[in-house]
């Protein structure tokens, strides 16, 4: 009994000493960066294990191939071998991070042979670099109760991040890794590769879908460089909106864990400065080219049987340019985007702002329906807003929704948003240049493209899977080195 007893209180202690620890400051990431700027299209490209004296010089003609500037955590067993490939990281424009000496796993690490582990890297790179590094990432992301506060101690901060594209795995896993670096590709993203370890020779379908995947990100409009690492406590810090009102305090972290857990589960990305993207379907009905929407104008009959008998009417003599289950890319307002709007005392500037901004998100948004893959098949996009003042200026078209149940929930999610983030709380709904009444607003692919996609629309754009398919000579590169 007494040695039941001793192994459970060992069993309990770890559990504090790892399991927990990882759940803090991995999964809930307290005291960590994982991601940067939701505001801003930039990605940070991140490569562990190295220096490879095979695989990293490889990269680094990749990287300056396409002017990308990433990070770089390293093994000090690994570094202190190819002193001349960290000089060469370094004077490249590159920021390197500690990786630990051994690449140990910190909840079969004691505190004290982590410090050391960290801290002998570190004067290896400030010996070879001249800079003592400031970024750290624990390998495999694990984390024991100790290691932040070491971390502080030492000054540095530790980077985890957003998603990672699986490529130590064996086997040519090209188009696999290429496609996830794409399926997750968002505004201040962090993303987790490799250029040494993993299974034999895997570093070379990172290279060669990076070939591929690189271009087309740049292409969709991200910038490829550090800033999301460099800006993240400022974004992190721009998330903590203060509020006046208790309900405020008490409702707006429940709502932010429904809408994390709404965003995972629909895949909803932040991909311009003022929307989130997800793919859903048209449900609202056909509309047609030369269906004009009428407004309430008698008592006798409604808006809607109005629209409805007119489409009926046209319906008759025309083809549909909607129909229900077209895919479209659904637009979210960006919650921090909203945040800063509504900031504005002006309602008058806080219009022209908001309204200016969707125009400039609208380019992003068409350059994604054409090059990015998750995306490309929509025949419009629709979203639903309260503020909808001058927006068919934009070319969108604007609509009253019938009062259905999942109409009257979705008004009801839209004004929670505003009634939670608006300094005036309840009364905002009844106040400002406009009532608070939701619309549909929609264009499609067609209209979008031609008013807000730069230059001519190409006629035909490989995907990332046919990039891989269509240009074997990267591929055969790549297996030759």
């Amino acid at each position: 009994m007494a040695l039941l007893f001793v192994v459970l209180v060992i069993i309990l202690l770890w559990g504090v000493y790892a399991p927990l620890a990882d759940l803090l400051f991995h999964v809930r990431h307290i005291g960590t960066i994982y991601r940067g700027n939701e505001l801003k299209s930039e990605i940070t490209l991140t490569f562990d294990d190295g220096p490879d004296p095979v695989y990293t010089p490889a990269l680094l003609t990749l990287l300056d191939q396409y002017k990308v500037s990433a990070m770089f955590f390293l093994v000090g067993k690994t570094l202190e071998k190819y002193p001349d490939l960290v000089r060469q990281i370094h004077e490249r424009g590159h920021i390197i991070g500690v990786h630990t000496d051994r690449h140990v796993n910190a909840w079969f690490t004691s505190p004290w042979r982590m410090h050391h582990e960290i801290l002998r890297t570190r004067d290896m790179l400030q010996r070879i670099t001249g800079e003592a590094p400031k970024y750290f990432r624990p390998p495999w992301g694990r984390f024991n109760i100790f290691l932040l506060q070491q971390l502080q101690s030492l000054d540095m901060v530790p980077v985890l991040w957003t998603y990672a594209c699986q490529d130590w795995e064996p086997g040519d896993r090209s188009k696999s890794i290429a496609q996830k670096i794409m399926a997750q590709a968002q505004n201040g993203a962090i993303v987790l590769l490799h250029d040494s370890g993993g299974a034999p020779g895997s570093p070379k379908n990172t290279l060669n879908a990076l070939k591929v995947a690189i271009p087309r990100l740049q292409q969709i409009g991200f910038t490829l460089g550090v800033t999301p690492v460099l800006e993240a406590q400022a974004a992190a810090d721009k998330r903590k909106v203060k509020v006046s009102r208790l309900s405020q305090k008490v409702l707006r972290p429940i709502w932010k864990v429904w809408d994390d857990l709404y965003s995972k589960i629909g895949h909803v990305f932040p991909m311009t400065r003022i929307f989130r993207l997800n793919v859903g379907h048209w449900h609202f009905g056909a509309r047609y080219a030369n269906e004009v929407p009428i407004e309430q104008n008698s008592k006798s009959i409604s808006c809607e049987e109005a629209n409805a008998t007119l489409r009926r009417q046209v319906a008759a003599t025309a083809e549909p340019i909607v129909r229900d289950g077209d895919p479209f890319v659904e637009m979210h307002m960006q919650l921090i985007a909203l945040q800063e709007l509504i900031a504005i005392p002006s309602p008058e500037k806080m219009a022209v702002r908001g309204l200016r901004e969707v125009r400039d998100s609208l380019h992003g948004i068409a350059r994604a329906l054409i090059y990015d893959d998750r995306y490309r098949m929509a025949q419009g996009i629709f979203g639903y807003t309260l503020m909808h003042r001058g927006i068919e200026r934009l070319g969108f078209h604007v609509e009253k929704i019938p009062p259905t149940l999942n109409n009257r929930w979705i008004s009801f999610l839209t004004k929670s948003i505003m009634v939670l983030h608006h300094p005036l709380g309840r009364k905002r709904l009844k106040s400002g240049l406009e009532n608070m009444e939701l619309r549909l607003v929609w264009m499609t692919r067609k209209e979008l493209l031609a008013k807000y996609f730069d230059g001519e629309v190409p006629s035909t754009v490989p995907s990332i899977s046919q990039l891989l398919d269509l240009y074997p000579l990267v591929k055969d590169t790549a297996q030759r080195i």
